[in-house]
């Protein structure tokens, strides 16, 4: 019995996640702020036509990135490694990563129609979210989460977008919780997120 107790313990303290703190988080690219920080409502559209607003922020922990679908090389970077880390996590805790919600707001609404953003964001996850909306909304929200994004007319007439690529944290109070830093590493995100999920009042 005194072994089993032993044996036990020893698989419950290497299967939970490693609290960390703010300088460990930090130097694992994840920032946290001490309050996490409130935003105002918004109302975007999803590649099915559905509101996008602050309300499907509530009860999950939510990744948010802003991109667009003619982006050359960032966006389906990040992308793809934001769903190594979701599946990471699914190794990990299948039921944490069930919960897990991972949106892409585009900073291209000329070009990226719902119907656009469905072929995408379908290429990287089937439950993945794809947002756009009128720029000044975009505008607001980016802003309101540290985001900033630029067009740059390209000599055959056509445009690029230059933007942030941090992946910005939403806790399940709808709240920005903090964002990871790029370059991203999955592991890494994976061990920083399961230490503040786990710390998660």
């Amino acid at each position: 019995a005194f072994m089993a107790l032993v044996l036990g313990l020893t698989l419950n303290r290497i299967l939970s996640p490693t609290i960390m703190t703010q300088t460990q988080l930090n130097e694992q690219g994840l920032f946290v702020y001490d309050v996490p920080r409130r935003f105002n409502d918004f109302a975007l559209q999803d590649q099915h036509g559905a509101v996008f607003s602050a309300e499907r922020l509530q009860g999950r922990w939510s990744l948010l990135f802003f991109g667009y679908t003619y982006c050359p090389d960032i966006c389906p970077i990040t992308l793809a490694t934001i769903r190594q880390f979701e599946q990471l996590l699914q190794q990990a805790d299948a039921e944490v990563a069930s919960q897990l919600q991972v949106a892409m707001i585009s900073v291209d609404p000329q070009r990226d129609t719902p119907e656009k953003l469905a072929e995408y964001m379908a290429f990287f996850g089937d439950d993945y979210v794809g947002a756009s909306g009128e720029y000044i909304d975009i505008f607001n929200l980016a802003r309101q989460l540290n985001v900033a994004f630029g067009y740059q007319p390209q000599p055959d007439g056509s445009y690029l977008v230059s933007h942030s690529g941090e992946i910005i944290l939403i806790n399940p109070e709808g709240h920005f919780h903090g964002f990871f830093k790029i370059p991203h590493d999955p592991e890494k995100m994976l061990a920083t997120f399961r230490s503040v999920q786990a710390s998660w009042k």
